[in-house]
């Protein structure tokens, strides 16, 4: 039996290399230490040798893959790599090149700058690409722009509590190693003579027009829709419609990805193929579908540049090449192998996007359809045909259609919830009921009137188009809302471990990709990673990264923070990753702390826990307290107390979470489990006049930080809203 199940394997070696890829760049990203150049030369060469020596045994051809993940890892932080900004600084001149830019709201933008001078830095020391935010009043630039401002300049940001989202890690691998905030006029100095920004700056045009097009005819939040489902701009979308379609499981409507490339390309190709098959001599003679396929990649292509070409669309952008590709080589268009294909390009192009909430939750979605759809067609042809009446035809017909469409929103939402579970602590309960009926008004009204529009500009006959698009679009958010207003709409549950989301995850992978029996393995997977989620113990205190907030776990499992005013950022992020359907403002009320003046007390499992705000006044009491956080050096004050958290800890490792079991006291900090790695900012103390050691403020001292970049996390949060 065993060695008839090893046989009913064979051939899919192809199924799991993708996933024996992601398994090596997991293991990359998973180390303590950055590993060394001649170590991952090594592991280059073993794995060459085990390829070689493979002889198509599918067990070492997939080790050799696994090994190979780990290599291109390491030779993507290789390329990306920039020097990173050790500290804050005060308001200082900066000079540079404006490689992208986009607007954060109406009166906010954010532009990318690769410098040119950056006030106290030599030229080694400048990082490759400075993420900037700014206001309508400091001015704007074009794409190509050479630009000089002051701006107050900051380190990419570190996870918000240990073990969450790193934001510095995205950073990094876009060659992004500082951010900061625009404090004066920007003056333009003339373009910069690079060929390489002509194109991003004509797309950057081009976007704007269409928008300004849209905004012509339509009007409030679906103007600001119908602009993102085209160019990919989201700035303009009120908080409210982002939070409806978040709830509702229509969030993914807005990123610009699989399902707009596949409506917006797959209606290329069939209009296409229909004009084409209309004209008998060219249908009869020559292949209009691969013609026809061609035009759709064509089209896509144009489709991704107009987006932005953000990773999420690339990515989407290559799997469906392969699709299509696939047509033209007359290959199966939908199918596991094609999946297989796709996700090994992209792996080996961006190994990071392995660890990217957006190309897991679009793999796993996809490789259910996947293995629905070769289930499903081969069910059908197995089945006998019959002689029947066409109403019994039709309406047999339309079933099926029904039940597929039920069947494929349940198998896509119910893949794609391991990764959003581990990421997001999210579930969208009623997205089956949004989707059935958002996707068919996004397939047959959005999105085609949406391609018809843009065609229609140039010659200035948009407007009925883009009315009809306008109406789609509203009839979308309407559903939304309808949905979102649901009782139990949005459920939020604790953050899924890491070892129980990837245990998930290689059960749904077994699920699909093994065959026959060797399917129910994984049951047992399945049995595993629910109970070790059980054995997860959430910390009981976290402290924010500035130590400008405190949260402690109460009896119920509620976070209840010491401040409602500082560290919002960070509590939005406890509270998603505890669970929490509650905001923060609300989370602040919650009883559990006895402040007088600016320190607060409390007790945490029989550990009396006490927060000090201010270091100016007399030296508080330490008399019988057992962990102390405070915003401020504490430096000689409370000795004898054994967990101590100050300014200085936070400064030097990020935000802390304190456990507390049966009467131990143990830290975890952020960038202790981040290890020493080239994404890892390690803090520089003040030394003289220069950038990085002190020069101009003190916000370059460990406890200055805080209140000149308070804004900065925002910036932070929606550079991420998508992203993550």
């Amino acid at each position: 039996m065993l060695r008839g199940q090893l046989e009913a394997q064979r051939g899919t070696a192809v199924l799991w290399a993708p996933v024996a890829l992601a398994f090596g760049i997991w293991l990359y990203f998973s180390l303590p230490q950055e590993p060394t150049v001649t170590l991952t030369c090594f592991i280059a060469i073993l794995a060459a040798a085990l390829l070689t020596l493979a002889r198509a045994r599918a067990g070492i051809t997939l080790i050799a893959i696994f090994l190979l993940g780990f290599v291109l890892a390491k030779s993507r932080a290789e390329m990306v790599a920039t020097p990173l900004l050790k500290a804050t600084t005060g308001d200082i001149a900066v000079a540079g090149i404006v490689t992208d830019s986009d607007g954060s709201s109406a009166k906010r933008g954010m532009l990318l700058l690769q410098p040119t001078a950056i006030e106290g830095l030599t030229p080694d020391q400048m990082p490759r690409l400075l993420r900037l935010s700014f206001f309508s009043r400091n001015g704007g630039a074009d794409i190509g722009a050479r630009i000089a401002f002051k701006a107050r300049l900051a380190p990419i940001p570190s996870p918000a509590m240990p073990g969450g989202f790193d934001y510095g890690r995205a950073l990094y691998f876009q060659s992004i190693g500082g951010t900061g905030r625009i404090t004066s006029k920007i003056e333009v100095s003339g373009a910069a003579n690079s060929g390489s920004l002509w194109l991003p700056w004509s797309v950057h045009e081009l976007r704007g027009e269409i928008g300004g097009r849209i905004r012509r005819y339509l009007t409030g939040p679906v103007a600001a829709v119908a602009e993102a489902m085209i160019t990919g701009e989201r700035a303009a979308i009120p908080n409210t419609i982002n939070r409806s379609l978040q709830i509702s499981g229509l969030a993914h409507i807005l990123s610009i990805s699989g399902l707009h490339m596949s409506l917006a390309a797959g209606g290329v190709f069939w209009v296409a193929r229909a004009f084409l098959a209309a004209f008998p001599r060219l249908a009869l003679n020559y292949p209009i579908k691969k013609w026809a396929a061609v035009a759709a990649l064509a089209f896509g292509f144009i489709y991704m540049l107009l987006a932005g070409s953000q990773a999420a669309t690339q990515r989407s952008y290559i799997m469906l090449a392969v699709v299509f590709l696939a047509i033209i080589l007359d290959r199966p268009a939908v199918s596991l192998r094609n999946l297989a294909l796709a996700a090994l390009l992209i792996l080996a192009m961006q190994p990071e996007s392995a660890v990217q909430a957006s190309f897991q939750m679009s793999f796993m979605a996809v490789m259910g359809l996947a293995a629905f759809f070769e289930f499903w067609n081969r069910r059908g042809a197995e089945n006998d045909y019959h002689v029947e009446s066409k109403w019994r035809f039709y309406s047999r017909k339309a079933f099926k259609l029904t039940v597929a469409s039920v069947l494929t929103t349940l198998v896509a939402g119910g893949f794609s919830s391991i990764p959003a579970a581990y990421h997001f602590g999210r579930l969208a309960p009623y997205g089956v009921i949004a989707n059935g009926l958002a996707i068919p008004v996004m397939s047959f009204v959005v999105m085609p009137f949406a391609l018809l529009s843009v065609v229609l500009m140039p010659f200035g006959l948009e407007s009925l188009a883009v009315a009809i698009l306008g109406k789609g679009v509203g009839l979308v958010l309407a559903i939304s809302e309808f949905v979102a207003a649901l009782p139990g709409a949005q459920q939020m549950i604790p953050q899924l471990p890491l070892a129980s989301a990837l245990g998930l995850a290689v059960a749904a992978a077994i699920m699909c990709l093994a065959r026959q029996k060797a399917k129910l393995l994984a049951v047992p997977v399945v049995a595993a990673a629910l109970f070790s989620s059980q054995l997860a113990c959430p910390p009981d205190i976290l402290v924010e990264r500035t130590a400008a907030n405190v949260a402690f776990r109460n009896g119920a499992g509620e976070l209840v923070f010491a401040l409602g005013r500082k560290g919002r950022f960070a509590g939005e992020k406890w509270l998603q990753a505890n669970g929490e359907e509650a905001g923060f403002m609300a989370a602040t009320q919650r009883p559990g702390w006895a402040c007088e003046g600016r320190n607060c007390l409390t007790t945490v499992h029989g550990k009396a826990l006490a927060y000090f705000q201010d270091g100016e006044g007399p030296e508080p009491s330490c008399a019988g307290l057992d962990i102390i956080v405070a915003n401020y050096p504490l430096r000689n004050a409370c000795k004898a107390v054994r967990t101590r958290i100050d300014r200085f800890d936070v400064w030097r490792f990020g935000a802390q979470a304190i456990s507390i079991t049966n009467g131990d006291v143990s830290v975890t900090t952020a960038r202790g489990l981040l290890g020493n790695r080239p994404w890892v900012v390690v803090p520089e103390p003040r030394r003289g006049p220069a950038l990085l050691s002190g020069r101009g403020a003190s916000t370059h001292s460990p406890f200055g930080q805080t209140r000149s970049f308070r804004g900065h996390e925002q910036d932070t949060a929606n550079h991420f809203r998508f992203a993550h």
